[in-house]
């Protein structure tokens, strides 16, 4: 596999840039594999190629929709909350809008420094940390009851969730060679649509909870903000920043990848 993407390769890369641009500890792991004798620009085998797109299919690309999945059902709260009893229970009017344009805004003005972070920083590690920070920031509207709440939760979000597609776009290219990564990004950007349709039963789903404290948007809330904290402990925990330090390599597979 890495044949190919050497290969595919139509310029030079500046050892200088790249360098400054790369976080500390992919440079480390990666020497570490590439000064081992048997890290030679070699052909690999096709079937030992296919066990390792195989393995890396099994072990990444779950987590890589489940988390797409949740990012598009977390986009979706306002609307679904909109007709939960959020308006009211905000005071909200047309201010509504502004909520939904402000996750945009702030996602579209911090989308190029969440990409020099991800340049910097171990990928997946800052991945996680935004998960971490936007799960809290979703949980937390369940307890705003003011447009000025709402205001700067979805701020947040729109901060954090830009870091998702860059991030996976690197991922996806350290991965998987060119031929390959077409299909993959195909099967994680697919989400969205799955995630439409979840959110729509979900929202049915919290109409029927016993409405004594909780309010059905708030209960929406919650259990989309519970669901994204749990994923960033997986994601710390079991997403790799890069094929070095992948914990389901052996040390063959990373010379390999």
């Amino acid at each position: 596999m890495s044949s190919e993407k050497i290969s595919s390769s139509e310029s030079p890369v500046d050892d200088e840039k790249y360098t400054i641009a790369a976080p500390a500890v992919i440079d480390d792991a990666a020497l570490t594999v590439l000064e081992d004798p048997a890290a030679e620009d070699a052909p690999i085998d096709p079937i030992i190629a296919d066990k390792l797109r195989r393995k890396i299919d099994r072990h990444i690309l779950p987590l890589m929709m489940t988390l797409y999945f949740i990012q598009f059902l977390d986009k979706t709260t306002l609307n679904s909350s909109s007709i939960l009893g959020i308006k009211k229970t905000a005071h909200l009017d047309t201010s509504h809008n502004w909520l939904s344009t402000i996750f945009y805004l702030s996602y579209l003005v911090f989308e190029y420094p969440q990409n020099l972070a991800l340049q910097r920083f171990p990928v997946a590690k800052w991945m996680s940390i935004n998960i971490f920070v936007w799960s809290i920031a979703l949980g937390a509207q369940a307890a705003c009851h003011s447009f000025i709440g709402l205001f700067f939760c979805r701020l947040i979000l729109g901060v954090c969730e830009g870091s998702i597609t860059a991030g996976f776009l690197i991922v996806t290219s350290f991965f998987w060679t060119h031929k390959e990564q077409s299909v993959r990004v195909g099967w994680w950007f697919l989400m969205n649509g799955s995630a439409q349709i979840v959110a729509g039963l979900l929202s049915f789903g919290v109409l029927h909870f016993p409405q004594n404290a909780l309010a059905p948007w708030q209960w929406y809330m919650i259990i989309t903000g519970a669901l994204t904290l749990i994923l960033a402990g997986c994601f710390w925990f079991m997403f790799p920043d890069n094929p070095q330090t992948a914990w389901f390599f052996s040390h063959e597979e990373k010379i390999l990848a």
